[in-house]
C-alpha cells in the first residue's frame, strides 16, 4: 500500500480542513492541528477521519510515516 499523508487522503477525498472541521465539530485550527500531527486527535476523531476519507485508521493513524 504507497504511503499516503492526512494531508493527501482529505486532497483526494475533495474536502478542505473547514469541511472536515465541520464534520468533526471542531475548529479549523485544531483540525489543522491534527493533520500536521495526527497523533494529536482523539480515537473518535481519528476514526471519523478514517471513515470520512474511506481509509484504514492504522494505515493514517499509525504507520511510522504518518506526518
Amino acid at each position: 500500500m504507497p504511503y499516503e499523508t492526512l494531508l493527501e487522503a482529505r486532497k483526494r477525498a475533495g474536502y478542505t480542513q473547514q469541511d472536515m472541521a465541520d464534520k468533526l465539530g471542531c475548529s479549523r485550527p485544531t483540525y489543522a492541528a491534527i493533520e500536521a500531527d495526527p497523533s494529536r486527535a482523539t480515537v473518535l476523531q481519528a476514526k471519523t477521519i478514517c471513515s470520512l476519507l474511506s481509509k484504514n485508521y492504522e494505515y493514517i493513524f499509525f504507520t511510522q510515516n504518518a506526518r
